[in-house]
């Protein structure tokens, strides 16, 4: 990208607009949502100049500018639509070193004109150097929806007492910690709600509060640390929720698993510390008890930490342990639930999980084996699940497919049942490989599954799919499903 984006003040000096048709008024519409003039250089008025003529919001001089209209502006439009007028406006600004931009003539322009959200006095402008404006267009549509419309609100909420929290506390962490507390939590809720007087109170209280906790010699340890588990999600970092991603980007501490997806930590900031504390069979990086105290230790430092979990940090994520650990030290904590790699997986392949004719409910289980590396299902009751035709969905389940299948078929379930089982799901690399519980029960290992990866057994799993699907059947070698395109699967 050639063109680096800047915000100019129009505030003092009116910008220039040589011209005066439609297209210079809908130029001076844009600059008018922060210039409260603007001057045309014209002789022939359209009516839409006229109006804003009319509003006092512009005025008018002649139609041949020179230097001396040029001069000290903060920016100059031409929109004569004549290639030989704009170029002359152009050449003059230019050396005057004014930035001057004539409408759909990119070798006439020292700046480009940017698609603005405005949520005064939060701006978002976005370009794209004129290549493609339509698209600009598009991705402001999907910013205003997305941003409240009283985000303005707590920009000068912030504003006004931006000097008394920078006497009060250091910067760094510690003054950037508690900015986040005020907009991320009931501060800024109050503020979006137009309840300002309540979160005036709530910030004053919060900054005394923080202020006692520092004594300002370098040695205390502020005390405004929050910590976040956030589900990752399955793995394509577009299953985010907004409310992850605001967390990532706010993080000060990413405690990670081995599962996250790496296009998951571009929405980290760049200035955060990222830590692996993932558990895998035979590879345990740090025990829950240390992690704990990782969290733990990081939250007493004033920092915001991001416990980031793959899929949900409540699905089969231990979350529940770190939850009541915070609770228990006092720490203030939010949970933010991630897509789980069952929807994940059954949304790729385009087959429910419950159906009105297959299945009524779905079950979620752990396959994964216990310390001494034998599976142990005594706790679940699979023949009143096969009574009920609901979807098993067995997370974990590659080392002990071959005992959950056999416990599944002792328990009534048919031998023929379809399984799905999924690796990686959503990720570029997912693989789904389709078969049976006698299949599975008897040679597990023909599926040649290496994980991370779920089954999901059930009626269900019989259903066309979308996409590419191994079909490994009973007493036939593995096979690849042709789709007659000179692919296959």
């Amino acid at each position: 990208m050639a063109g680096f984006p800047i915000f100019v003040d129009v505030s003092k000096v009116a910008p220039l607009i040589v011209g005066g048709g439609e297209v210079a008024a809908i130029k001076a519409r844009l600059l008018l949502m922060r210039a409260d003039q603007v001057v045309f250089a014209t002789d022939q008025p359209c009516k839409s100049v006229t109006a804003l003529v009319d509003e006092g919001r512009a005025s008018i001089i002649g139609g041949r500018v020179g230097i001396d209209e040029i001069k000290g502006r903060p920016l100059v439009i031409s929109a004569l639509c004549d290639k030989v007028g704009d170029a002359r406006v152009f050449e003059i600004a230019r050396e005057l070193g004014v930035p001057v931009n004539v409408p759909d003539q990119p070798e006439f322009c020292t700046f480009s004109l940017a698609a603005i959200v405005d949520r005064d006095p939060v701006t978002i402008a976005i370009g794209t150097e004129g290549a493609a404006p339509v698209l600009a267009t598009r991705l402001r549509a999907m910013l205003e929806q997305q941003l409240h419309p009283r985000l303005g609100r707590m920009a000068e909420f912030a504003g006004k007492f931006r000097s008394l929290v920078a006497k009060a506390l250091p910067s760094g962490a510690v003054r950037r910690s508690f900015w986040e507390f005020v907009f991320g939590g009931d501060i800024g809720r109050d503020i979006l709600s137009g309840d300002e007087k309540s979160a005036r109170a709530k910030f004053e209280k919060a900054l005394n509060e923080q202020e006692k906790n520092y004594a300002g010699d370098g040695d205390a340890l502020p005390a405004m640390g929050r910590v976040s588990l956030v589900g990752a999600g399955p793995g394509d970092p577009e299953l985010l929720t907004l409310k992850a991603i605001r967390a990532l980007k706010s993080a000060d501490i990413i405690l990670t698993d081995f599962l996250v997806g790496e296009g998951v930590f571009k929405h980290a900031r760049r200035e955060a510390r990222i830590i692996n504390v993932g558990k895998a069979p035979g590879r345990h990086t740090k025990t829950q008890a240390e992690i704990n105290a990782l969290i733990l230790s990081f939250a007493r430092e004033g920092l915001n930490v991001v416990r980031l979990k793959g899929g949900d940090p409540f699905v089969f994520g231990r979350g529940g342990e770190e939850v009541e650990m915070l609770r228990a030290s006092g720490v203030s904590c939010e949970v933010v639930p991630g897509i789980t790699a069952a929807t994940a997986a059954a949304a790729s392949l385009q087959i429910p999980l419950t159906h009105r004719e297959f299945a009524k409910s779905v079950t979620f289980v752990s396959g994964h084996a216990a310390e001494n590396g034998k599976p142990d299902f005594s706790h679940i009751d699979f023949s009143a699940l096969a009574r009920q035709r609901t979807t098993l969905v067995a997370y974990m389940a590659v080392a002990t497919a071959g005992e959950l299948a056999f416990e599944l078929i002792r328990a009534g379930w048919s031998p023929a049942m379809p399984v799905m089982a999924v690796e990686r799901a959503s990720q570029s690399t997912e693989r789904r490989v389709q078969s049976t519980l006698d299949v599975l029960s008897s040679d597990a290992a023909r599926l040649q599954l290496k994980g991370p990866a779920l089954l999901i057994c059930g009626e269900v799993a019989g259903l066309a799919s979308a996409g590419e699907v191994e079909i490994v059947a009973a007493d036939v070698p593995l096979e690849r499903v042709d789709f007659g395109d000179g692919t296959n699967a």
